[in-house]
């Protein structure tokens, strides 16, 4: 189901498009639903107040699924949102009730670039592959005591 959200989630033209589906790509959410976006404190209430915002959107989105996890009825998704090509990296909580979400919360970043003073501390991956294993030597497992 979350799956079958984000795919049907794309914008193809600035302010929705014949080819955008923002009716199906809300099914997810229950007619109660809350949006929030923390980092600018702002809040959508309701499917209908959803669809609206959706699709009237100013810029073409797509996104691109890196991670789903969770159980219950808490699930976290990692994705980047080209949005008119740009990409940004977003983390989203949804919370679920009788199969249908009733809050997500969306927090946003825009990737950078590493800073050479920690080059010798972290490894570097690809964010878009969070599952993937890390390249080099692999850690000697640590005895269990």
């Amino acid at each position: 189901m979350i799956r079958a959200h984000f795919d049907a989630s794309g914008i193809g033209v600035a302010g929705g498009g014949p080819d955008d589906d923002v009716v199906r790509a809300s099914e997810i959410y229950a007619d109660d639903a809350v949006v929030e976006w923390p980092q600018g404190g702002e809040r959508l209430r309701g499917r209908a107040d959803i669809i609206r915002f959706r699709s009237a959107y100013p810029a073409r989105m797509r996104f691109e699924v890196h991670r789903i996890t969770g159980c219950h009825d808490l699930w976290v998704n990692e994705y980047t949102i080209h949005y008119d090509n740009r990409p940004v990296m977003a983390v989203g909580i949804m919370q679920f009730r009788d199969g249908r979400v009733v809050r997500e919360r969306i927090y946003f970043a825009d990737p950078w670039d590493p800073p050479a003073w920690r080059a010798s501390q972290v490894e570097l991956f690809d964010p878009r592959e969070p599952d993937a294993p890390a390249p080099g030597p692999v850690p000697p497992e640590r005895p269990v005591s």
